[in-house]
């Protein structure tokens, strides 16, 4: 229960951060995130190999969420705005008439 509980809360730390922090800072930071709970895993009688996996594991986990987390803030971003001729539909009738001439 407490990896679910673990991986849940890493998966909401990295959407969030996908929103509000550079690539690079974001990469250093999971870099050493993941290390720190590879170290803990192997401290804790894991086999290297297991540290590792674990700790490999976390790193993508928290990529792929980061990446989700731009996504999401980009979608969000286009929607809230507001296009410059009025709604979608008179965007393509204008586009229309000016074919037409």
């Amino acid at each position: 229960m407490t990896m679910l509980s673990g991986a849940i809360i890493v998966m909401v730390i990295s959407i969030t951060a996908g929103t509000a922090i550079r690539v690079w800072a974001f990469a250093i930071f999971a870099f050493f995130v993941a290390t720190g709970l590879g170290v803990v895993t192997f401290t804790q009688g894991s086999s290297l190999i297991a540290a590792a996996l674990s700790s490999i594991a976390v790193l993508a986990l928290m990529e792929v969420s980061y990446l989700v987390g731009v996504f999401l803030s980009g979608l969000w971003r286009r929607t809230r705005k507001l296009p410059k001729n009025g709604s979608t539909a008179d965007a393509a009738h204008a586009a229309d008439e000016h074919r037409g001439s």
